[in-house]
């Protein structure tokens, strides 16, 4: 049975062994390895996992081959983001993923059994970074990449309610359809 580290939504650890994880069944079954503990064995549900590290972390091959593996960013819906690159043998179950990896600016390669439900998305990217520049800064400021629409939209909003923005300058599809739409009525 593989050594895991369990990394649980709340912020806890476990330090287990399990069966090989498939995710096949929605439940975890570990031995469970701390010393101060006072469980033996425990059954854990997918849904309260964030990650598994399984077994050890070994060195990451060639760069010339991890170069050539998947590039893929994982999306938590606790907002974290993994960049790695994957190596072909994903195996994916019913309720969760395992992907060997290397992590973006790593030199390890580790073993990463994430449960869907922990997931908001994987993308498989082109390049690592695609954003705009102010989307980027955006972001490592601390700053939802959101908020920028957010503040349009309201912003939008605003000026609609008081008269600001005339129906063409707010969409200037729909207002030349109407306005078709109008010159057909009126020719028949």
């Amino acid at each position: 049975m593989p050594a895991v580290v369990i990394s649980f939504l709340d912020g806890e650890v476990l330090f287990a062994e399990t069966p090989e994880i498939t995710f096949d069944l929605p439940v975890l079954e570990a031995q469970v390895e701390n010393v101060d503990a006072n469980s033996e064995r425990a059954l854990i549900p997918t849904t309260a996992i964030r990650q598994i590290i399984v077994g050890e972390v070994e060195d990451a091959p060639a760069q010339a081959t991890v170069e050539g593996w998947d590039k893929a960013v994982f999306h938590f819906l606790d907002g974290q983001l993994l960049h790695a690159y994957i190596a072909p043998e994903a195996s994916l179950g019913r309720h969760g993923g395992v992907w060997r990896m290397v992590e973006r600016g790593s030199e390890e390669l580790r073993t990463l059994a994430i449960p869907y439900s922990a997931l908001k998305a994987v993308f498989r990217v082109r390049v690592w970074d695609s954003r705009s520049a102010g989307e980027r800064a955006a972001r490592d400021a601390g700053v939802s990449p959101h908020l920028d629409t957010v503040v349009r939209v309201l912003a939008e909003r605003e000026m609609r309610a008081h008269g600001g923005m005339r129906q063409e300058e707010e969409a200037p599809l729909i207002s030349r359809m109407r306005r078709a739409a109008r010159r057909t009525e009126q020719d028949g």
